[in-house]
C-alpha cells in the first residue's frame, strides 16, 4: 500500500503548531457570535414561552378571584367639647407610635372577634371550616401518606370557640390595616372572594373600632360614677356627724354661759365668728390656690381657665371662641398659608398671651388672698388669746367649738366637691365622642384585584424566556460546543474543507440522503460536498490519499452519510471507489444504500468463511462498490487488529484508486485508532453547535497520537439559524 510518508521533523513541526493553535488561539465571544446561539435556540425559547404562558393561563383557571373593598378612617385631633369638662378618658396624643398602636388594636382578635360575632362569618360559608373545599394536590398526598381526616370533617368536630378562632384568623389573613402615607389617616382593606363579603368585612371592621373606642370611654365614666356614687354615700354620713356634733357643742355652751360672763362670752362669741369666718375664708382660698396649682402643674395654664374665673377672661374666651370659628370656616377654603388665615392666627396667639397674662395675675392675686386671710385669722386669734385669761373654760369651750364647725366646713366642702364631679361625670356618660371617624366607606368591588392576570402573563412570559435563555447560555458555557468553522480550524489545527447543510428528514432515516444520491434532492448538500472532492484531489498540492479514513468524536455527526455522498462525488470513469463500512458496532451504510440482505458480510471475511474477492457489491446509489457488515459485533477491535482486514485493504488498493473507510467513532474506542493505520489521510467530521470543543479537540489529538493524518474537518449539519450558516450559501435547501 503506498502510503504518503512525510519527514518525521516536520510531521513534529506541525505537531506543535497544531497543538499551539488549539491551546491558545481560541475563538473571540462578541455580540453576533451571542446572537447566533440564541437564534440556534430561538424555537425552543418560543416554545417555552408559549408553555411558560398556557402554564399561566391553565393556573390561573384554578385561582379563583379576589376583590378587596376598602375603608379609610381618620384619627381625629380635633376635639369636641360640649362642656368645659375634663373627661375620665384623655384624649389621643398622636404620634407614630400611637398610630402604630391603634393599627395593632384594629388587626387584634377582640376587636376582629366581635367583627365575627357581629357578622355571624363562623356560619358563613366563606369562612365555615366545616364547608367541604378542594384540596390541593400537595395536601391530598400529604394526608394520603400521613392519614387523618378531610378538614371539613375535622372542624365539624371542634368546639364553636374553636372555629370562631379559627375564623379570627382567616379574617386577619385576609385584613390589611396601614397607615395612609404620612397622615393621621388608617386604611382597612379586606381581600375575599365574595365581593359584598369583602365590602361588608372591611365596614365592620371600621365600625367596631369606632364602637370599641366609644365603649372605652363609655365603661371608665361608668366605673369613676359608681366610685363617686360610694364615696358621695360616706361622705354624706361625715356631713351630717360633723352638723351634730357642731349642734351638741354649742348647747353645752348655753349651760355654761350665764350671770356676769354674758357680756364676755357675747364679745367672744363675736370674736370667734369673725375668727371661723376668717378660716374658713382662709381654707377656702387656700383650697383654690391648692386646685389652681395643681392644675397648673398637671395641665399648665390651659387648665387653670376653667376655674378661674374674671370679667377680662370671660371677655377674652368669647373672643378666642368668635376667631376660632372664624379660623375653622376659613379652614375649609383657604390653606394655612393665606393670609387672611396668618392674620387669624396672630389674632390668636395675642388672645393666647392676653389669657396667659390674666390667669398669672389671678394666680397672684389668689396667693395675695391666701397670705391677707392667714394674717386675718393670726389677729383674730391674738384677740380672744386676750379674752380667754378672763374666761378660760368659755374660750376652751368656744376653740372646741370653732373646731367642730372647721371640721363640718372641710367635710361638706369635700362632700360638695365629689357631689359635683359626680354631676360632671354623669352627664359625660350620655355624650361620648370617640377620637376616630369613618371618612370613607368601603364600596362592593366591581372587579377583581387578584390575581392580576395580564402582569402574571407578562412575569410567565418573562420568566419563560430569561430562564430559556440563561439554559442555553449556561449550556452552551458548559458544553462549549463548537459553532463556526474558524471555531472549528482553532480547535483541531487543520482547515476546514466544506460546511454541509442539514437537511429535513420527515420519513425513513436515509431517504433525504438517497434523493440527495439520485439527484431528487433540493438542498445544495452535494454541491457542499463536492468541495470535499475537490479540496482533496483537485487541488491539492500533496499527494492524492489512496485510502480515506471518515470518523467523528461521537455517532450521529453525519460522517456516514459523508462516506456515501463522496463517493457518488469521487466517482468517474478514470477513478473507482470502494466504500468499507468498518463501523462494525452500529453499520448503517447497507441500510442507507438499501443494498440486498443477501449479500456478503464483511464480518463473515474477517472472520475467514469466505474470500475477499467476493466481498464488493455495487450500489448505483453511490456510484462505487460497497463492502459492509449484515449485523454488529462486540469484537470490532479484535476483528479490525486481525491480519485479514490488513490483507483486504491492501488487495483493495490494487483494485481501486480510491477506498473510502467508513470508521466508529474516536472517544471511548479504539477501532478509529487501528483503522487509522491504514489510511493515507483522515477527515474528520464535526456536528454544527452540539460537539463540545473539548471532545473534538481529545478526538483530533488522539487521531494523531495514534499516527493518523488529519488533513481536514468537515462541519455537518448546519442550520439556518447557525453563524455558520452565513459564511456559505445555503439558501436553497429547506427546512
Amino acid at each position: 500500500m503506498n502510503r504518503i510518508s512525510p519527514p518525521e521533523h516536520n510531521m513534529s513541526v506541525v505537531s506543535m503548531d497544531r497543538t499551539f493553535m488549539r491551546e491558545h488561539l481560541l475563538p473571540p465571544v462578541d455580540v453576533v457570535y451571542l446572537y447566533s446561539i440564541l437564534r440556534g435556540k430561538a424555537r425552543l425559547i418560543v416554545i417555552v414561552m408559549v408553555l411558560s404562558v398556557l402554564a399561566m393561563l391553565l393556573f390561573l383557571q384554578f385561582v379563583p378571584p379576589q376583590y378587596t373593598a376598602n375603608s379609610q378612617l381618620m384619627l381625629d385631633t380635633r376635639k369636641e367639647r360640649m362642656t368645659p369638662v375634663e373627661g375620665v378618658v384623655s384624649n389621643l396624643d398622636l404620634t407614630q407610635a400611637v398610630l402604630a398602636g391603634e393599627v395593632i388594636t384594629i388587626r387584634s382578635n377582640v376587636l376582629l372577634g366581635e367583627v365575627v360575632d357581629n357578622l355571624d362569618l363562623v356560619n358563613v360559608p366563606e369562612f365555615d371550616p366545616r364547608v367541604p373545599r378542594g384540596e390541593g394536590l400537595l395536601r391530598k398526598i400529604k394526608r394520603g401518606l400521613l392519614g387523618g381526616e378531610k378538614p371539613h370533617e375535622y372542624a365539624a368536630r371542634m368546639p364553636l370557640e374553636t372555629l370562631r378562632s379559627w375564623v379570627i384568623n382567616d379574617v386577619r389573613g385576609g385584613l390589611s390595616v396601614s397607615q395612609l402615607g404620612v397622615s393621621y389617616a388608617i386604611g382597612v382593606s379586606f381581600q375575599s372572594t365574595n365581593p359584598v363579603l369583602a365590602a361588608e368585612v372591611s365596614n365592620a371592621v371600621a365600625e367596631a373600632y369606632i364602637q370599641s373606642q366609644l365603649s372605652a370611654k363609655t365603661e371608665a365614666t361608668s366605673r369613676a360614677n359608681a366610685w363617686l356614687s360610694d364615696r358621695l354615700d360616706e361622705l354624706s354620713v361625715q356631713v351630717e356627724a360633723a352638723d351634730q356634733d357642731v349642734v351638741s357643742f354649742k348647747a353645752q355652751m348655753i349651760e355654761i354661759a350665764n350671770g356676769n360672763t354674758e357680756s364676755i362670752n357675747q364679745l367672744l362669741a363675736e370674736l370667734n365668728t369673725k375668727l371661723v369666718t376668717s378660716s374658713t375664708e382662709r381654707a377656702d382660698a387656700e383650697v383654690r390656690l391648692t386646685q389652681v396649682e395643681t392644675l397648673m402643674k398637671s395641665g399648665g395654664l390651659s387648665m387653670v381657665a376653667d376655674v378661674v374665673t374674671s370679667p377680662l377672661l370671660d371677655t377674652l374666651q368669647r373672643q378666642y371662641a368668635e376667631i376660632a370659628a372664624s379660623q375653622a370656616e376659613l379652614a375649609s377654603t383657604y390653606g394655612p398659608r393665606h393670609p387672611d388665615m396668618i392674620r387669624i392666627a396672630a389674632q390668636i396667639s395675642d388672645i393666647n398671651r392676653s389669657l396667659e397674662g390674666e390667669l398669672r395675675r389671678r394666680l397672684e392675686a389668689m396667693r395675695s388672698e391666701v397670705i391677707v386671710t392667714r394674717n386675718r385669722e393670726a389677729a383674730l386669734q391674738s384677740q380672744i388669746q386676750e379674752i380667754s385669761d378672763r374666761a378660760d373654760s368659755l374660750a376652751k369651750a368656744s376653740v372646741r367649738l370653732n373646731q367642730l364647725e372647721r371640721t363640718a366646713d372641710a367635710t361638706r366642702l369635700v362632700y360638695e366637691n365629689f357631689l359635683s364631679r359626680f354631676k360632671e361625670t354623669s352627664a359625660q356618660a350620655d355624650f361620648q365622642t370617640p377620637e376616630a371617624r369613618i371618612i370613607g366607606r368601603a364600596e362592593i368591588p366591581s372587579a377583581p384585584s387578584a390575581p392580576r392576570k395580564s402582569l402574571l402573563l407578562l412575569t410567565a412570559l418573562f420568566l419563560g424566556m430569561s430562564g430559556t435563555i440563561a439554559y442555553v447560555f449556561i449550556r452552551n458555557l458548559v458544553l462549549s460546543p463548537v459553532h463556526t468553522p474558524e471555531e472549528l480550524s482553532s480547535v483541531t489545527g487543520v482547515p476546514n474543507l466544506a460546511i454541509l447543510p442539514y437537511v429535513r428528514n420527515y420519513l425513513s432515516r436515509f431517504k433525504w440522503l438517497r434523493d440527495e444520491l439520485n439527484g431528487g434532492g433540493v438542498t445544495t448538500y452535494m454541491e457542499h460536498v463536492r468541495a470535499v472532492r475537490t479540496a482533496l484531489f483537485d487541488v491539492s498540492r500533496m499527494q492524492k490519499p489512496k485510502v480515506l479514513l471518515v470518523t467523528s468524536s461521537v455517532p450521529n455527526e453525519g460522517k456516514s452519510s459523508l462516506c456515501c455522498a463522496l463517493s457518488r462525488i469521487a466517482c468517474n470513469p478514470r477513478r473507482s471507489v470502494l466504500v468499507i463500512d468498518a463501523d462494525l458496532r452500529r453499520p448503517d451504510l447497507r441500510e442507507a444504500l438499501e443494498l440486498p440482505e443477501d449479500s456478503p458480510c464483511l464480518l463473515e471475511y474477517l472472520q475467514g468463511t469466505i474470500e475477499a474477492n467476493v466481498l464488493p457489491v455495487t450500489s448505483e446509489l453511490a456510484g462505487a462498490d460497497v463492502i459492509s457488515p449484515r449485523h454488529s459485533t462486540r469484537d470490532a477491535a479484535e476483528l479490525l487488529l486481525s491480519p485479514r482486514f490488513d490483507e483486504l485493504v491492501s488487495e483493495m488498493s490494487e483494485i481501486y484508486d480510491l477506498i473510502i473507510i467508513n470508521a466508529p467513532p474516536v472517544l471511548h474506542l479504539a477501532d478509529a485508532l487501528v483503522l487509522a493505520q491504514h489510511a493515507d489521510a483522515t477527515l474528520f467530521v464535526v456536528k454544527c453547535g452540539h460537539t463540545r470543543a473539548r471532545m473534538v479537540r481529545n478526538s483530533v489529538r488522539r487521531l494523531e497520537e495514534g499516527g493518523a493524518d488529519v488533513v481536514g474537518t468537515v462541519f455537518t449539519m448546519v442550520r439556518r439559524a447557525d453563524l455558520a450558516a452565513s459564511q456559505t450559501d445555503m439558501y436553497a435547501y429547506g427546512y
